[in-house]
């Protein structure tokens, strides 16, 4: 049952919180998105609408690492306010301690960082899958290029699916085409065509004049079927292909784990991959962190207004994020395994924020 300080001290975190989110958002998107599409409007000519429509799908990528800064802003204004205003020694002389005063901040930030990772793993690459196909549908209708000797495998459930080869791609057609079905590890079927068309309508692939050999399970062809078009349910756009390899972002936790597993049997160096892996949870539950060590950063009497805080924010947030890209780096040289390369940082972060907790306890 949530007593009356726990409501009283959420509701003093989440006005600092909302204004953490469009504050952040504003700064992150200004620099990590809108230089670059200003950019890509004057340069190169992308329509404005196009612009527009990209910023909208890369801004959840955004968001994710939003909440966590939100929250270590909402924390360290809200006990700031608190810390100025006399409430904190009167809550204390009422014999409520800090710990008890930090359950409620440690809800918030538990509550934020489950909606961040639910966010992330729902919207976020299905955002970034459409920013990239509307990039790819727009350089292909203005400025085609090509590319040889297309590579992409399928997946499903842990297992190899499907090997796809083309020749060339250029826009949504490629040029002698290859496919290999797989089943229980096994080869299946063997598809060639001389062309394969993506169909935006049904979101299928059309092959033209081409083959389809059975295979037996002793590996012997069986059967073989000519055709002049067939329609091919694959799972990749032809923004897949013209990326190659899928960026992390754009896979949830199960997709990215199966796409390890396939590079590990490619005997593809993975302890990268590995660490983005960790990172998808590691960077939504900073929010936790953040809220453990904003709190009692915030308790001081001389320390409540706005800008302060949300300058204070900027620098431990700056420090968070070069501790993570060096603890990456240590991971990618292997010095340490790929899950402690991503959680370090969290670590550090809740262990100077308990360190602080408990010497403002005391005090």
């Amino acid at each position: 049952m949530i007593k009356i300080i726990d409501r009283y001290i959420l509701r003093e975190l989440i006005e600092p919180f909302l204004f953490g989110l469009g504050a952040f958002t504003a700064i992150l998107s200004a620099s990590m998105i809108l230089f670059e599409l200003v950019r890509a409007v004057v340069l190169k000519g992308m329509p404005l609408i196009v612009a527009l429509q990209v910023f909208i799908y890369r801004l959840p990528g955004i968001v994710v690492y939003i909440f966590p800064m939100a929250t270590l802003l909402a924390c360290l204004l809200a006990f700031s306010r608190l810390s100025s205003e006399s409430e904190v020694i009167a809550f204390r002389a009422s014999g409520i301690s800090l710990y008890r005063l930090i359950i409620p901040v440690i809800f918030m930030g538990l509550a934020v960082s489950l909606v961040n990772l639910s966010f992330s793993e729902v919207v976020v690459p299905e955002s970034n899958k459409a920013a990239k196909n509307l990039l790819i549908a727009t350089t292909a209708e203005h400025k085609p290029k090509m590319q040889k000797n297309v590579f992409v495998p399928e997946m499903e459930k842990g297992e190899l699916k499907r090997i796809f080869y083309a020749e060339t791609m250029k826009a949504d057609t490629m040029q002698d085409v290859i496919v290999q079905e797989f089943s229980q590890g096994k080869l299946t079927q063997i598809i060639t065509a001389s062309q394969a068309k993506w169909s935006s309508q049904s979101d299928e692939w059309i092959f033209r004049d081409g083959t389809i050999y059975l295979i037996a399970e002793t590996g012997e062809y069986k059967h073989l079927i000519k055709f002049k078009e067939q329609s091919i349910a694959i799972k990749y756009s032809p923004a897949d292909f013209f990326i190659g390899d899928k960026n992390p972002e754009e896979m949830t936790i199960a997709e990215l784990a199966d796409f390890i597993k396939l590079k590990e049997k490619m005997g593809v160096e993975t302890t990268d991959f590995k660490i983005q892996l960790n990172m998808k949870l590691a960077i939504p539950f900073a929010s936790l962190v953040f809220a453990l060590l904003g709190a009692p950063m915030g308790i001081s009497p001389r320390r409540a207004s706005s800008s302060i805080g949300l300058g204070l924010s900027i620098i431990v947030i700056f420090f968070y994020y070069i501790l993570t890209f060096i603890s990456m780096a240590v991971g990618e040289l292997k010095l340490i395994i790929p899950s402690l390369a991503a959680w370090l940082p969290n670590i550090i972060t809740g262990g100077v924020g308990w360190y602080i907790l408990s010497k403002k306890a005391v005090q």
